[in-house]
């Protein structure tokens, strides 16, 4: 079977792990790159040899795309889809989705009458121990839900936001939670279901940018469950964590310091250090794994008509939570997931 014809928009540092995966897999052959860099979106196509493009819009109108992989700022992404959607290409878009979730729901309404499929990496579902912890919630075997959280604290120099400078802004970048937690987030929800309403606070406490560096916020879900969220980039030198953290009334999963381990396993018949020793077990992943997996998910998606593990649909939840979050920060009350819905 031949493989689809992929272009990229958007060879920046998230481009390049796009470009690494690729060489790894032979569902698409990229045939276009775009950056607004053109000396970067030539570097990006010599080793596939494929056609640059300084503009999204003269790549797409060329119409021998069958997908593209959007990798630009985040607060372009909207736009990026809808005209990758109009020329009647499926999309791989990076986390976040968008940056508001109407944003979202316009790309899946205008994907729908195009019928084609949007995707999203958010891969960290894929993982060994997350997919492992979202199966033993899914089969019931923590009992039922009532408090869960996610931590996410690492380093970001000022030195990061300066280098790229969308970044840390509120239109392209939203913010620690729209750019670093959000992973996080969506396995939480994943795990847990809908949220109903949240509350937050937050500072930019270390860093010279305009967005959030630092949140502390509560989640209650719909079922009645609570959940807690903290997340910064101001921990000095080296990332601290990434923990997931699930209980039931039957058994708890902390997936943590980092979503490749797990800290703690109390699931009812099931041994802890023998769970720990299967996953130490198997095989290490490479940097560019988890975009390998999203793609692979995208192409058979597309191949087989329907719709992708990691899909639109299923992201468009951690916009939302995350939107609501921000809007509780800046307006200093709880808000509800019907607020951020609401047409």
């Amino acid at each position: 079977m031949a493989p689809l014809k992929l272009g990229l928009i958007g060879c920046g540092k998230i481009g390049q792990k796009h470009l690494q995966a690729l060489v790894h897999q032979k569902d698409f052959s990229l045939v276009a790159t775009m950056d607004t860099n053109m000396s970067r979106a030539e570097a990006a196509a010599v080793a596939f040899d494929a056609e640059a493009f300084s503009s999204a819009s003269a790549m797409l109108t060329r119409g021998t795309l069958d997908a593209v992989i959007i990798a630009t700022p985040s607060g372009s992404h909207k736009e990026m889809a809808l005209q990758a959607l109009d020329q009647g290409c499926h999309a791989l878009i990076e986390k976040p989705m968008t940056l508001s979730y109407q944003d979202a729901h316009e790309i899946l309404t205008r994907a729908r009458v195009k019928e084609r499929l949007v995707s999203v990496t958010q891969f960290n579902r894929l993982l060994p121990a997350v997919s492992w912890m979202l199966q033993a919630v899914h089969e019931g075997r923590l009992g039922k839900l009532i408090n869960g959280g996610i931590s996410v604290r690492w380093a970001r120099p000022q030195s990061y936001y300066d280098e790229a400078p969308w970044r840390g802004t509120r239109a392209m970048d939203g913010g620690v939670l729209f750019n670093q937690a959000i992973h996080a987030l969506d396995v939480l929800l994943q795990a847990m279901g809908p949220v109903e309403e949240v509350f937050a606070h937050a500072g930019t406490l270390t860093h010279n940018i305009e967005a959030e560096d630092t949140v502390a916020g509560t989640l209650r879900f719909v079922s009645g469950a609570l959940a807690s969220v903290a997340a910064t980039t101001s921990v000095p030198v080296a990332n601290l964590e990434e923990r997931i953290t699930v209980v039931g009334d039957g058994g708890v999963v902390v997936i943590g310091p980092t979503t490749t381990q797990i800290q703690v396993w109390r699931v009812d018949g099931e041994d802890e250090d023998e769970v720990r020793r299967d996953l130490s077990e198997m095989p290490a992943r490479p940097g560019w794994q988890s975009h390998a997996d999203a793609l692979a998910d995208f192409a058979q998606a597309i191949r087989e008509k329907r719709t992708p593990v990691l899909s639109g649909e299923t992201a468009v939840a951690s916009v939302a939570v995350v939107e609501a979050l921000t809007r509780s920060v800046l307006e200093h009350r709880p808000i509800t997931l019907r607020e951020v819905m609401a047409p």
